[in-house]
């Protein structure tokens, strides 16, 4: 027998070993193998959720001792059933909370008297363009202005000529399509501010319920001073630094009708 034979013949009984041995591997069930490893699944996923329910428990109970030691008795914590009242409602697997409380307030032993029930807080005026929930404002000509107000505009020749206007803006209440504020700002040569116009609502001065005419001076810390009139719907305000005649006539020309 050559080389090659021996070589050939020597493959042919190492294949068929190899297969005789593959014929005779035995594969287990792994049936009750894997029903034992479920069983012990199961008996972790439960001590899971015991000791879980075990810890909140604890948590409980000490925060409970806790407040107990702190408050001495659990009678003391009513105080603060009249402040937080909670109510927990499961529902479509959603928790809600309601925050309230059905006691009612007493004022007996209160040094002052609560307020009556159709108590208001009182309008402060802020003496310049309203400051509203909402509003809009806008910086336009002169021209645009008296087009866009809700009401005429007064005469302004009293306005001294050597003073340029500056700036009118326009204020604009939430849901109104017209201004229901003007404020017009007038500068001198040294394009220094020097005098303001503010013509608005009545219904926006503190002043709003006092007769047409009255004015009323206010001297600003500033070293400048204020003149309010009212005069129809029209709450107006003259301030600036000119002297108080020329104010006095400023107003006086606010007053005459256009």
């Amino acid at each position: 027998m050559n080389k090659s034979d021996f070589d050939a013949e020597f493959d042919r009984l190492l294949e068929e070993a190899v297969r005789q041995s593959e014929n005779d591997i035995v594969v287990p069930d792994a049936g009750p193998s894997w029903t034992r490893m479920e069983k012990r699944l199961v008996r972790e996923r439960r001590r899971a959720r015991w000791m879980r329910g075990a810890r909140w428990f604890s948590l409980a109970a000490a925060s409970l001792l806790a407040g107990a030691f702190l408050f001495h008795s659990l009678q003391t914590t009513e105080a603060f059933r009249p402040m937080f009242e909670m109510a927990y409602k499961m529902k479509g697997g959603t928790v809600s909370m309601q925050i309230g409380s059905t006691d009612r307030p007493s004022a007996e032993g209160a040094k002052t008297p609560p307020p009556p029930d159709d108590w208001e807080e009182p309008y402060v005026d802020n003496r310049d363009l309203p400051q509203e929930g909402a509003f809009r404002r806008m910086t336009v000509t002169l021209e645009a202005a008296k087009e866009q107000m809700q009401f005429e505009l007064p005469s302004l020749d009293a306005i001294p000529g050597d003073l340029t206007l500056q700036a009118a803006t326009l204020h604009f209440s939430g849901g109104e399509a017209k201004a229901s504020a003007l404020k017009l700002v007038y500068a001198d040569k040294g394009e220094t501010p020097a005098l303001t116009v503010l013509l608005r609502k009545r219904a926006f001065s503190a002043h709003a319920e006092d007769p047409d005419g009255q004015r009323f001076v206010t001297e600003l810390p500033d070293g400048t001073a204020d003149i309010e009139v009212n005069r129809g719907e029209l709450n107006m305000i003259v301030r600036g630094s000119l002297k108080p005649e020329e104010l006095g006539r400023i107003a006086d020309g606010l007053l005459a009708k256009p």
